[in-house]
């Protein structure tokens, strides 16, 4: 059994009830790859600031500071997938960690092989970690062009890659990513795990996580199935408290092996990850839809003949959006930069200064 916990069905948040605006805003961009060659970072270690970031509002939200973004990627799509990040989304965020599949300092940007606490004997022999082996060696050096992700597909954006070495290792990462994110912010509130080619609306994080309590054990994002498993789908991003992060990295370093043995044996380590939160004795809280696995424009905010859909579930038009999934860099930019821009009017018109300016 688990439990939901939703916004009311009206558009609380101006800045987050844009679903109409952002559908419309996404529908106008094709799903391309673009440059990042321009893109520059100032930030030297994973926990500092960007010289920049102070003069933007989204740094100091109420909340910021006593929450952790914890963004996972991997060797294959880093290059495509990250530089995006590092001049827009991490620009909001005072802590922030970087996991992937090899250790290396990324456009200046720490990001950690989230696999080196992995039991030896497995890192050395088993066949998932051959690319992890390869890395160890010659870096990113070593990849071939056939492994490199590029742009997804349609197909593979619903399935994955299962074939891609990379796909094979990203199974391994959730529950070392979970160990040692508490070893660097053990006394943060909140943990907000996402991936690179997932956006997340901040002020909506925040405000969404200002509601709950921090002490009490949540483990919540959108709901999948495998099977009788139920879990947080990893795409969709997804959030732990401090208690629950607590708890799971407890259970997780006095059940190590078995837990790396279940996951040998499964193909989505998302799904493992809910099973050792169940494990132990944290069930998952159910955050559908304001934490989303599409992106903007498939989103089923209504019927194909545009009559809307019945069922509350299914009626998506006023709930705050938090996460969406399967976003291009691209489409990341223009996400972020609408944000910052809808920061901005809505603090004008907030400011008694700028009322009476005018």
């Amino acid at each position: 059994m688990f439990k939901s916990i939703r916004w009311q069905r009206q558009c609380l948040f101006p800045s987050t009830c844009l679903a109409g605006l952002l559908f419309f805003l996404i529908l106008s961009h094709d799903q391309e790859p673009v440059s990042f060659d321009h893109f520059q970072t100032s930030t030297s270690t994973s926990t500092s600031t960007h010289t920049k970031t102070t003069e933007l509002s989204c740094y100091a939200l109420p909340g910021a500071n006593e929450t952790v973004v914890v963004l996972r990627t991997g060797s294959t799509e880093i290059a495509d997938k990250l530089p995006v990040h590092l001049s827009t989304t991490l620009s909001c965020y005072p802590n922030h960690l970087i996991f992937s599949d090899h250790d290396e300092t990324f456009h200046g940007e720490p990001v950690i092989d989230a696999l080196a606490s992995v039991s030896p004997d497995i890192l050395e022999t088993h066949p998932d970690f051959e690319l992890h082996r390869r890395l160890k060696r010659s870096g990113r050096s070593a990849l071939e062009a056939s492994e490199l992700s590029g742009v997804d597909s349609e197909v593979v954006m619903m399935s994955g890659k299962i074939e891609n070495p990379g796909w094979k290792l990203d199974k391994w990462k959730f529950l070392p990513m979970i160990h040692r994110t508490l070893q660097e912010y053990p006394d943060s509130k909140w943990y907000v795990f996402v991936e690179a080619d997932s956006y997340i609306f901040w002020r909506s994080t925040l405000q969404y996580l200002n509601r709950l309590d921090h002490t009490k054990h949540y483990y919540s994002g959108s709901a999948t199935l495998i099977g009788d498993d139920l879990f947080a789908h990893g795409g969709s991003g997804f959030f732990v408290s401090q208690a629950a992060m607590r708890t799971v990295v407890n259970y997780y370093t006095a059940h190590q092996k078995e837990i790396e043995d279940a996951t040998a044996k499964h193909w989505a380590g998302d799904c493992v990850l809910g099973n050792v939160f169940k494990d132990a004795g944290i069930n998952l809280t159910d955050s559908y839809p304001i934490f989303q696995g599409h992106y903007p424009g498939i989103v089923p905010y209504a019927k194909p003949s545009g009559r809307s859909k019945e069922g509350d579930r299914m009626r998506l038009w006023c709930y705050p959006s938090v996460s969406y999934h399967h976003v291009t860099p691209k489409v990341i930019e223009d996400l972020w930069n609408f944000e910052q821009q809808w920061f901005t009017s809505v603090q004008r018109v907030r400011d008694p200064s700028f009322l009476i300016s005018t």
